[in-house]
């Protein structure tokens, strides 16, 4: 007689260990770029004269590495972001989102180690039903803009 896994119950254990993966494999932090809740209240901001505020949410760990393709040229290179789940949910907690989803929709880009990355599609991995990766697929973005990195403050 076979045992019932209809109802099993998700264990965590995944997650824990993709984590511990993450950060043993040289994990990094990634910040992805969103828009802030509340707006620009000013008047320049209202009418768009203000550089748009954006704000830097970090995941980690994270691992980030390029994707392996045969590019034809004028092809951007395309980059792939391995992101541990509760980073993820740790975030979408804090924003007081519905999902993961609803926070990878209103972002517009990930910066790494101070560059511009646009996200072109996310996936997920998961056990028992329970997510535990978010595998994001990354592209350069088309300008160089000089951005701010939380930890060694503005690039040049």
């Amino acid at each position: 007689m076979c045992a019932d896994l209809s109802t099993s119950i998700p264990s965590g254990r995944a997650r824990r260990i993709a984590a511990s993966l993450l950060r043993a494999c040289g994990g990094t932090t990634a910040y992805l770029q969103v828009p802030p809740l509340t707006g620009d209240q000013n008047d320049g901001g209202q009418v768009g004269l203000d550089a748009p505020n954006l704000q830097l949410l970090p995941l980690a760990p994270a691992i980030f590495q390029k994707m392996r393709s045969y590019m034809l040229e004028g092809q951007q290179q395309r980059h792939e972001l391995r992101v541990s789940a509760d980073a993820v949910a740790a975030q979408v907690a804090g924003l007081q989102l519905t999902s993961a989803s609803a926070l990878f929709a209103m972002a517009s880009g990930v910066v790494i180690g101070g560059e511009l990355f646009m996200i072109e599609g996310v996936t997920t991995l998961e056990d028992e039903g329970e997510v535990y990766l978010y595998r994001l697929m990354l592209r350069d973005a088309a300008s160089r803009w000089p951005l701010q990195n939380p930890q060694t403050g503005p690039q040049s």
